[in-house]
């Protein structure tokens, strides 16, 4: 009967013991044989339970076992989501009341307003027929600065109406300690100060140095998914690429669409239709005119790709392709005067 690793293991640290202690050895033979005939003695179930004790693995110690409950539980909590907070709507909330609020006047306007910022000054308005109020067409935050953790300063642009009909900017300095579960503390800390609006930017430069003339295969399908896209007429979606989904607008938004200027990015794609899956970007400029007869000048950057001898749409992209130098520009020039980004 061939022996088991085991044994031999079991054998081999027997014989060095025997060689070193030979008192030791014969102690341990004779413990091992007491114990098997006192099991045999307490019936098979005991037997079992005292082989299956001598294979027991030693348990860890306490505070190992405590270091790993913690270790785990800091990186469940590292990889949890954290929210991202930040005070933008809340100074447009502010800066809209502030410009409609009379410090004079005991009205829900100030109630509203001294609940959000309960130490600002408020405008006073003179008793005068020519007095005028001042009311805000909208708000919007073009700006968000975290000065320190917990304190921002937020840029907001206004579009007010009535006598003093203005686009104005004010940016809030605002205290922000978030919270786990909700929107944390909010106050502004000191009075909105009325600056400058952003410098205009230059305008980037189009990365589609080719067109396609109208009547070419491009253009014809750029046409036709205009057409079918804006006025809700044809099937769209015999004019996209197998696996694209893009949802159209509201049927029926535009009666009709007159399509422009196609201009494509890569040369030569304005003649045949080339081979099954060469792509090109496409910029199209369409005016759609709407039920009322109001003509709206729009904009497409699509992704056009070739299949069985014509061209469908791949994709919708946010934008138009912009050259790499104005990509550059607008990613390395440091930004000195607040900044609004186009939607």
């Amino acid at each position: 009967m061939s022996r088991s690793p085991a044994h031999l293991d079991d054998e081999l640290a027997e014989g060095v013991v025997a060689a070193v202690d030979p008192g030791r050895a014969w102690r341990q033979r004779r413990l091992r044989r007491v114990t098997v005939w006192a099991a045999l003695a307490a019936g098979p179930l005991a037997l079992v339970a005292s082989c299956a004790s001598t294979r027991l693995p030693a348990r860890a110690p306490a505070h190992t076992v405590a270091a790993a409950a913690a270790a785990a539980a800091a990186a469940a909590a590292a990889a949890a989501p954290t929210l991202a907070q930040d005070p933008s709507g809340f100074a447009q909330l502010f800066v809209s009341l502030w410009l409609r609020t009379d410090g004079s006047a005991d009205d829900a306007h100030l109630a509203a307003l001294r609940a959000l910022a309960p130490n600002i000054d408020l405008r006073t308005t003179p008793e005068s027929p020519d007095s005028g109020t001042t009311s805000v067409a909208q708000c919007a935050s073009v700006r968000s600065t975290r000065v320190r953790d917990g304190y921002w300063s937020v840029t907001v642009g206004c579009e007010t109406d009535g006598r003093l009909s203005a686009l104005r900017y004010f940016t809030v300095p605002i205290q922000m300690t978030p919270t786990g579960g909700g929107i944390g503390s909010l106050a502004v800390v000191a009075q909105p100060a009325a600056i400058a609006a952003p410098t205009a930017a230059d305008v980037p430069q189009a990365l589609y140095p080719d067109s396609a003339a109208a009547g070419t295969p491009l253009a014809s399908a750029v046409g036709a998914f205009a057409t079918a896209y804006l006025t809700g007429q044809g099937d769209l979606s015999a004019l996209l690429s197998p696996g694209t989904r893009i949802p159209a607008p509201a049927a029926a938004l535009y009666s009709q669409v007159q399509v422009g200027q196609v201009s494509v990015g890569q040369p030569g794609m304005d003649g045949q239709v080339p081979a099954d899956g060469t792509g090109c970007g496409v910029w199209v400029q369409v005016t759609a005119t709407d039920q009322s007869g109001s003509s709206w000048p729009l904009g497409y950057a699509l992704r056009m790709r070739a299949r069985a001898g014509r061209w469908e749409v791949a994709a919708l992209e946010s934008g138009p392709a912009l050259s790499a130098q104005s990509a550059a520009t607008s990613t390395t020039t440091p930004s000195v005067a607040p900044s609004a980004t186009a939607p």
